[in-house]
């Protein structure tokens, strides 16, 4: 019998990331939670629904670390301020491997640390 999990959903302190649309010019965004499918942050840019980015980051505690490198679409996106935005992303080409691996980091996260569990 096959394994099947289930994405959770974490508030993450220890995420850094940046995005691209061209692949050139790179913005840091603001990580404000991650699954193995995906993620949400802040960024002082403007994308519509649909764009296509690259992703480059990396998930963090004191014991490992799991990089994070892929294409992503935008799949939600609202304003919070002038020139600031809140988006989601979803993870478009991130391996089964790599996306077992970040599955993994997360439950361990969320495990040693239940406060960051999201509903």
């Amino acid at each position: 019998m096959q394994e099947k999990r289930v994405s959770v959903r974490t508030n993450m302190l220890g995420v850094n990331a940046r995005i691209s649309k061209d692949g050139r010019d790179w913005i840091d965004v603001t990580a404000k939670d991650i699954s193995d499918g995906g993620m949400s942050f802040i960024a002082m840019a403007e994308f519509p629904i649909g764009t296509k980015l690259s992703l480059e980051g990396e998930a963090s505690d004191l014991a490992r670390t799991v990089d994070i490198s892929c294409d992503a679409t935008v799949v939600f996106f609202s304003p919070i301020s002038e020139g600031k935005f809140l988006y989601g992303i979803k993870f478009m080409n991130l391996s089964h491997a790599h996306k077992m691996e970040l599955s993994i980091f997360i439950e361990q996260m969320v495990t040693r640390y239940p406060m960051l569990l999201m509903e």
